[in-house]
């Protein structure tokens, strides 16, 4: 009996080798898009009549496009974002709450709860629009991976795991196309752990994943033992090749992107790692500008993968890349990595039936474009739509995801599971402990900025005064007296020698500020009484010569009344006092 699905009326971004978009009805057989209808000659009464178990699915108001591949998902931390907003690409190795986290999962006696963690985790990136997850996990035990990873029928997607722990390794056989080497970066880099991984791979046909989050100390450790840059050692060592993934490279100059363009390698991006763990902007234009396959994931801080291409086209320079090619980097880009773009990737004729559909029924969502051509219509994707947008899923000819509403799981009883295990990683990472821990530490470091600042000041009160109260906060020390000048003796005023002091004796004998010597240099304007300058008619001015003048004549001219200090001499002054003030009794 063959099953048939219409999806009619809807509008469809291919992403197909021809970059067809439009109106178009699409005809699915047993799986299989059997018919692409782009003229839309599509006659649904008649097809009822002849095939009557056909479902008609309406798509007015919706965009059809191909499901999203998640390259990096880690389900290990899918409920437990939190444990990373201190970490960095320099700290993350070392965080001791994730490694709790990783050897308690890890452990046999949880494999049952690892079990639902990972189920939540991909029932999540369904519902997102995830048809392809690449499961990199670290926690995953050999008990774990025989009972969830060998049975495929317990995902729904497609999948690779990556696998870091290589005891895993032997026994895998008929497994090869979903499983992946990886290798975390640390520390530790050296040529043993290079051969080591090498050797591993030599007698496995294996995808390898290098995580190349590299922190400072690290890419130093690295140059400095092997006097090149990590790139150039993976090269020099043949473990660069089609099947190996560069994650987030930290540091990476242009040589090594021409290396990994020549190698045809690919670069894994999860931007909101990049965003949260890096310590520098990183540019990442001329990564796209160069000839290397780029895929994206959502790492460890990630939600979905519609939410990270948001984010990649924020980090990325205006016209670098078109926002068609920047959603390939999430469909078309890692089916041809994984080796399933024969498969799925686009909306072709003979390939899978995966697709996801948008909602366009909020006013919101008005697809406010010009024409349809592919770009215009992933442009408004990327800018307008999200993962809330996304109404229906289907993969392999199967409708799992309806009216927002998923079809294999009870969604309420996922609710209540995801709460309970996410309250319980918490507790074992210790969450709430070490926040407190660091809550704590700053309270006391506050406490010890506050304690220095109070001791630094200085407040002056007046204890003379017996009604004065202190009314400040805090306690006080007295730590001296403040005496007034004018309350200290001459002895203990602090006065500084002023030099030679001489006592006048009359004011009418003058007073010399000026030494002899200096008196020998002295210029002076000087004009007598009554005599007005020649030049100005309308006033007095000082002659325009300069005169040297002896210590003699500067008297003489004194005793003319110079004109600039003019002298009363009708009352005669003795320290500021004329004379009936020197008769008043003090």
């Amino acid at each position: 009996m063959e099953d048939f699905i219409v999806i009619k009326n809807g509008l469809v971004l291919t992403l197909d080798r021809k970059g067809l978009a439009g109106y178009f009805n699409i005809l699915v057989r047993n799986g299989k898009i059997y018919l692409i209808d782009y003229e839309k000659k599509f006659n649904e009464k008649d097809f009822k009549a002849k095939y009557p178990d056909a479902v008609i699915i309406d798509a007015s108001d919706r965009i059809i496009m191909p499901g999203f591949f998640n390259s990096n998902l880690i389900s290990s931390y899918a409920l437990n974002k939190y444990f990373f907003r201190k970490c960095t690409y320099e700290n993350i190795n070392s965080w001791l709450s994730l490694k709790l986290i990783e050897k308690f999962l890890s452990a046999k006696e949880n494999s049952d709860l690892n079990h639902e963690l990972f189920s939540i985790s991909h029932a999540r990136a369904l519902m997102n629009g995830e048809l392809f997850i690449s499961e990199s996990s670290s926690s995953i035990s050999k008990d774990f991976f025989d009972r969830y990873f060998k049975d495929s029928d317990l995902i729904e997607q497609y999948f690779n795991l990556t696998v870091y722990d290589y005891g895993l390794l032997s026994d895998i056989t008929g497994h090869e196309k979903n499983i992946s080497l990886g290798f975390r970066t640390d520390e530790d880099i050296n040529n043993y752990s290079l051969a080591s991984m090498k050797k591993v791979l030599s007698g496995n046909r294996l995808r390898l994943f290098i995580n190349a989050s590299l922190s400072q100390k690290t890419f130093e450790s690295v140059k400095k033992d092997f006097g090149k840059p990590f790139i150039n050692v993976l090269s020099e060592m043949e473990l660069l090749s089609q099947g190996t993934v560069i994650s987030n490279p930290t540091h990476l100059n242009q040589i090594e992107l021409d290396i990994l363009a020549k190698k045809r390698s690919a670069i894994l991006l999860s931007p909101s790692d990049y965003l949260n763990f890096q310590d520098r902007k990183t540019d990442l234009d001329e990564m796209f500008l160069s000839d290397v396959n780029i895929i994206t994931g959502t790492g460890f801080t990630g939600d979905n993968i519609f939410a990270e291409l948001k984010t990649l086209s924020s980090m990325i320079s205006k016209n670098i890349i078109s926002s068609e090619d920047l959603l390939k980097t999430a469909i078309q880009n890692p089916s041809h990595f994984f080796g399933i773009s024969n498969i799925t990737g686009s909306i072709e004729r003979n390939k899978s039936a995966d697709m996801i559909i948008l909602s366009l029924d909020d006013l919101r969502n008005v697809p406010a474009v010009p024409d349809m051509e592919s770009e215009v219509l992933a442009d408004f994707v990327i800018r307008n739509l999200s993962v809330k947008d996304i109404s229906d899923v289907i993969l392999r000819g199967r409708v799992l995801v309806r009216d927002k509403k998923l079809l294999t799981e009870d969604p309420s009883l996922l609710r209540k599971k995801s709460e309970e295990i996410s309250a319980r990683i918490y507790s074992e990472g210790k969450f709430f402990e070490y926040k407190e821990k660091y809550l704590m530490r700053g309270r006391v470091d506050k406490l010890n900025e506050d304690s220095k600042e109070k001791k630094s000041g200085e407040i002056f009160v007046d204890m003379t005064l017996s009604e004065v109260e202190y009314m400040g906060e805090g306690e006080f020390t007295v730590i001296g007296i403040k005496k007034e000048d004018y309350e200290q003796s001459r002895g203990n005023a602090g006065i500084e020698d002023p030099g030679n002091i001489e006592e006048i004796i009359s004011i009418e004998d003058g007073v010399d500020f000026l030494d002899q010597d200096e008196l020998q240099e002295v210029s002076l304007h000087t004009f007598s009484k009554g005599e007005p300058d020649p030049a100005n008619s309308g006033g007095h001015k000082t002659d325009e010569k300069s005169i040297q003048k002896s210590s003699e004549e500067i008297k003489q001219d004194i005793e003319k009344e110079v004109i600039a200090e003019p002298v009363i001499r009708n009352k005669k002054l003795k320290f500021g006092f004329g004379e009936e003030d020197t008769n008043r009794k003090v």
